[in-house]
C-alpha cells in the first residue's frame, strides 16, 4: 500500500519524480533560497488542477478545480514555494476531505533528488528500514515499534529478525505511535506471523487513467517458516499521529479481531495511490489517491474517520496500559523464582517498572 509522507522508499520516488519534472523545466528553476513569480505560481496551479484528472473520485476533483480556479488571482500572488504549497493543500484537503491529497516541497535541486540506488540502499539500512526499537520488556512481554513500513524485501527480511528476537515472549506490543506509513514487504509479512490462519486484508479498488477499475485483495506475506506469533495477545499502541498503512495494519488487526487497539484514534487517511506522485514544476509535487478502500469483513475502511481503538487513552499513557493489560493475559510457559519475583513487581506498579527499564 502506497501512500503518501512514508517510508524512504516513496520518498525516493516522490523525489525522482521531481528532478525529472526540474530538469525539464524552464532554466529559471527556483532555487533554495528563491521564490517564484506571478506566472511559476501560475504554472504550479495549471499543473495541479491538470493532475486532479487522476483522482478516483471525480466528482470531489471537479469541486477542488472549481476551488483552484475561483481562487486563482490570490493564490497566483504567493512566492514561497512552501507557503504556496500550504495554501494549495488547504485547498485540495478541505474541499476533498481526503489527507492524502497533498502538495508539498520535494526538493530544491535535482541533484539532491537523485540518490544511486547505492545511497538509497545505505540510507534505507541506516533508517533500519522502520525498525525503531525490538526488546524483551520486564516479565517476559515483546516490544516491536516500527517508524514506518519499509516497502522492498528487505522489510520483510527486517520483520523475520526482529520477530524473531521476540518470539519466545508471552505477550506483544506493537508500537505505531509513531508510524505514518509506507506498506508493502514488511507489514504484509508482520500480519503474516500474526495468524496461523492467514488474515483478511482490505480490498482496494485502483482506477487507472483509462477509468478503468481493477481491484486488488492485499494477502498477507508469509514467513519462510512457520508465523513466529500466531496464538499469544498482541496489542497495537495507536496515536493520532497514526498514519495510511499503519492504520491499514491497524484497522485488520481489529475486523480480524486478533489485537487489541490502544491509544488515540488514527488520523483516518485510507486512500492509497499506486503510481508516482505528479510533478507540478519547480520542486513541488502532488500525492493524487488513485484508490479506494474496504475491508470485506466490515464493509468499510477508515478514510475520513480513522482507526477507533479498543481502549481510549492518551498516547504517553497507551504503553503503560497495553503492558499492563499483557501481563493480565501472559501465560508464562517457564516460571523460576527469579521470573515470579520480576512478574510480581511489574503487576503492582507497571509504569514504575518500565520507568526503570528505561522504555518510556
Amino acid at each position: 500500500m502506497v501512500a503518501a509522507q512514508e517510508g524512504p522508499s516513496m520518498r525516493r520516488l516522490i523525489a525522482a519524480t521531481a528532478a525529472i519534472a526540474l530538469l525539464a523545466a524552464t532554466p529559471a528553476f527556483a532555487e533554495d533560497g528563491e521564490t517564484l513569480n506571478v506566472v511559476q505560481s501560475g504554472q504550479v496551479i495549471e499543473a495541479l488542477s491538470r493532475s486532479l484528472d487522476g483522482y478516483f473520485d471525480r466528482r470531489k476533483a471537479i469541486a477542488v478545480q472549481d476551488a483552484l480556479r475561483a481562487r486563482r488571482a490570490q493564490l497566483a500572488m504567493i512566492r514561497d514555494r512552501a507557503k504556496l504549497a500550504e495554501a494549495l493543500s488547504a485547498i485540495t484537503v478541505g474541499v476533498s476531505g481526503d489527507l492524502h491529497l497533498r502538495v508539498s516541497v520535494a526538493t530544491t535541486s535535482a541533484k539532491a533528488a537523485a540518490l544511486t540506488d547505492a545511497e538509497q540502499a545505505l540510507l534505507d539500512q541506516r533508517l533500519a528500514y522502520g525498525l525503531m526499537a525490538a526488546r524483551r520488556l520486564p516479565a517476559n512481554i515483546g516490544y516491536l515499534k516500527l517508524r514506518y513500513f519499509e516497502q522492498t524485501d528487505a522489510g520483510a527480511d527486517m520483520v523475520d529478525a526482529a520477530l524473531g528476537l521476540l518470539k519466545d515472549t508471552d505477550a506483544l506490543i506493537i508500537d505505531l505511535r509513531e508510524n505514518t506509513g509506507g506498506g508493502g514487504a514488511a507489514d504484509e509479512r508482520l500480519l503474516g506471523h500474526l495468524s496461523k490462519t492467514p488474515l483478511v486484508l482490505e480490498t482496494i479498488r485502483w482506477t487507472q487513467g483509462d477509468g478503468r477499475v481493477e481491484v486488488q485483495q492485499r494477502k498477507v506475506r508469509q514467513g519462510p517458516g512457520a508465523p513466529l506469533y500466531a496464538d499469544r495477545p498482541v496489542f497495537v499502541l495507536t496515536a493520532a499521529r497514526t498514519f495510511s498503512a499503519a492504520e491499514a495494519f491497524a484497522y485488520s488487526l481489529k475486523a480480524n479481531g486478533r489485537a487489541v487497539l490502544i491509544g488515540e484514534k488514527t488520523r483516518g487517511g485510507g486512500n492509497p495511490a499506486n503510481r508516482p506522485s505528479p510533478p507540478l514544476g519547480f520542486g513541488l509535487v502532488v500525492f493524487v489517491p488513485n484508490g479506494q478502500v474496504v475491508h470485506p469483513l466490515t464493509g468499510a475502511g477508515w478514510e475520513a474517520v480513522g482507526v477507533v481503538p479498543d481502549v481510549a487513552t492518551a498516547p504517553d499513557a497507551a504503553l503503560t496500559e497495553a503492558y499492563r493489560r499483557a501481563l493480565a493475559v501472559a501465560k508464562p510457559l517457564v516460571s523460576t523464582p527469579k521470573s515470579e519475583k520480576e512478574r510480581a513487581d511489574a503487576v503492582a506498579d507497571p509504569a514504575a517498572t518500565l520507568m526503570a527499564d528505561q522504555t518510556l
